[in-house]
């Protein structure tokens, strides 16, 4: 067992927190904390990995394509390995993803 501080694992680039294979040491799971203001816009690709978001708090709207969903406070989604949505906050959102590999692969 390992215990984490999820706030010393900010990563820059994604503008998120995660707790990964850097934390861990192992590829099969990771979990991501993300916070994103009213009107900010994120990327969801999940790459090759099967993903859970789920909306801690806030409101947004995921699109892709003619695809658009919009989710609530305490509502999740799934990502199947191959899809791309744009995630927009309507209002100040906390929300957490967690994952896994469906196919080994490194990073």
């Amino acid at each position: 067992m390992k215990k984490f501080n999820i706030r010393d694992l900010y990563n820059e680039k994604y503008r998120e927190y995660i707790v990964g294979s850097a934390a861990t040491g192992k590829h099969g799971v990771y979990l991501v904390y993300g916070e994103a203001s009213a009107d900010e816009e994120r990327d969801m690709t999940p790459a090759g990995h099967d993903e859970i978001l789920y909306l801690i708090d806030g409101e947004a709207v995921l699109e892709n394509g003619g695809n658009r969903f919009i989710i609530r406070k305490e509502e999740a989604v799934s990502f199947d390995p191959d899809e791309t949505f744009t995630f927009t906050a309507l209002r100040d959102c906390r929300y957490v993803v967690a994952g896994t590999h469906t196919v080994p692969h490194g990073h």
